[in-house]
């Protein structure tokens, strides 16, 4: 570019500033069916710019679509790709509310008559939206359920109905247990036994959400130091992602039934007896970057809070260390020392942050001198940074195929050392990923996907809680599953970009 004409290399300049200061909207729900649907910082979910200051989105939607296929849809505005910046359903049709007051709001919901085009319209500076040709609106309470780990007894597998990938019984909304019934003052009530050896981690602390009229996107969830508060429009896959709001943790200390009530209109809750909320005491570093990564109760995880709000932590990185012992490194941040709250990682773009989504990854990166560096969050912005520079790494490059496969026994982990370039898969075109396993029928196999052969800094894994047969990057789920019928070579495809998976016989033995 320094061979450019003076006049030239102006005019580029004053066309990349122009681009830059261009406002941006995006449109995010079940109205796309795809593994990033609702990731505000993907480029897909952009909405049109228009002349008058409003944005447009044409969808192609369908009576079979959206996430329980019966033609209902969920969705929310973002503008800029801003958390902040988050736009949800007003006291009316047509009608949204943003900033701090769309923590008490939820998504749009509405049903569409028939299959066709629709076009959807996000009036920023007014405070609107619309749909044309019109649909249903779904604004009424009708029914209320409580979905995650409160329900000690029940399975914990994904299935497929024939018609939708269905989430672990105990995350699903249509079972009957998870029904509340209304009172006739309006409340809602739900007697729950619960224990202190229950719960996710068996150790009392249990996690969950709440949905109305069975859709898991009409979700309900909790504010961090406000007990008894919910926040709107937060499902198990359509977390806002902001640090503050997160699921309903709470912890009891005795085996008896609790009762849960629960005002949706007004956003608040009470739990009777009375339970232990978490209160936001500090956030915490996570990862190879401390002693015992992924222990967040231990104290070396712990950050130091600044007077401006932001948490800071001194780490002492080099070139020599990390994963590969080339100063690789991955991390992410804990809250209250507990996993029970969710982490928090990287949202679509380095430096911006992501609460406990399933499509949040962990923040990777490899260090380019020795010494001391400095992690800085600042949870009420969703930023992060580390300084001295580091080299970011975001992008999905290249796939690597773990599991209890026979052919991977020399790779010194029992098939799960995802360093050895055994597991390296073929790049079959940009995003998907194949490789050729033999394997022995009647034998269930365990297996897991991982990124750019930095071993399990970003693993890619079928969540069994989220009802979506996508691949998410987010935290260590369990490994997927694989029953082999028959003796044969089977081809194990990974599509990256859309998050679909597949395994199948492409010779028999």
């Amino acid at each position: 570019m320094k061979h450019l004409p003076l006049a030239l290399l102006l005019l580029f300049v004053a066309l990349h500033l122009h681009a830059a200061d261009i406002p941006t909207a995006q449109i995010i729900g079940t109205i796309h069916d795809t593994r990033t649907a609702w990731n505000p910082f993907h480029s897909s979910n952009d909405m049109q710019l228009q002349s008058d200051g409003t944005f447009v989105a044409k969808l192609n939607l369908h009576t079979s679509g959206g996430r329980n296929r019966d033609g209902i849809y969920s969705m929310r505005f973002v503008k800029g790709r801003e958390l902040r910046d988050t736009f949800k359903r007003g006291p009316a049709a047509g009608k949204l509310v943003s900033g701090p007051d769309s923590t008490q709001a939820g998504n749009i919901h509405f049903r569409i008559p028939a299959d066709g085009v629709y076009t959807i319209t996000f009036d920023p500076a007014k405070h609107g939206y619309s749909i044309s040709p019109p649909v249903e609106e779904i604004d009424a309470v009708r029914s209320l359920q409580i979905n995650g780990f409160v329900h000690d007894r029940q399975g914990l597998v994904e299935c497929d109905d024939g018609r939708r990938t269905r989430p672990a019984e105990i995350w699903d909304e249509w079972v009957p247990s998870h029904e509340f019934t209304r009172r006739p003052d309006g409340s809602w009530v739900i007697d729950l036994r619960l224990s202190a050896t229950g719960g996710h981690e068996k150790n009392g602390v249990y996690q969950c959400l709440l949905s109305a009229n069975n859709i898991s996107d009409w979700g309900y969830a909790a504010i961090l130091g406000k007990p008894g508060q919910l926040a709107g429009g937060n499902g198990y896959d359509s977390r806002v992602g902001h640090a503050f709001e997160t699921a309903i943790v709470f912890q009891v200390s005795r085996e008896q039934n609790y009762r849960m009530t629960v005002w949706p209109e007004e956003y608040r809750f009470e739990i009777s007896p009375p339970v232990k909320f978490f209160q936001l005491q500090e956030f915490d570093v996570a990862g190879n970057v401390v002693p015992e990564p992924w222990n967040p109760k231990h104290p070396a995880h712990s950050m130091k809070r600044e007077t401006d709000g932001r948490w800071t932590k001194v780490l002492d990185l080099s070139t020599e260390g990390g994963w590969d012992g080339r100063g690789l490194y991955s991390m992410n941040f804990s809250i209250d020392g507990d996993w029970a709250l969710d982490s928090i990682g990287m949202g679509g773009e380095w430096g911006r942050t992501w609460h406990s989504a399933p499509q949040a990854t962990n923040i990777v990166f490899r260090v380019k001198s020795n010494g001391p560096h400095t992690v800085t969050l600042h949870p009420t912005n969703g930023v992060f940074d580390i300084t001295p520079e580091v080299v970011p790494l975001t992008k999905i490059e290249n796939l690597q195929l773990s599991g209890d496969f026979e052919v991977y026994a020399s790779d010194g982990s029992g098939g799960w050392n995802a360093f050895d370039p055994m597991h390296d898969m073929t790049m079959e075109s940009p995003g998907i990923f194949t490789k050729d396993i033999r394997l022995t029928g009647g034998r269930a196999y365990s297996y897991k996907y991982s990124a750019n052969r930095l071993g399990w800094a970003i693993p890619l894994v079928d969540y069994p809680y989220d009802g979506y047969a996508r691949l998410a990057t987010h935290g260590n789920p369990p490994p997927m599953r694989y029953d082999c019928p028959r003796d044969g070579i089977y081809r194990f495809r990974a599509d990256t970009i859309t998050g679909a998976y597949h395994v199948e016989l492409v010779k028999h033995l």
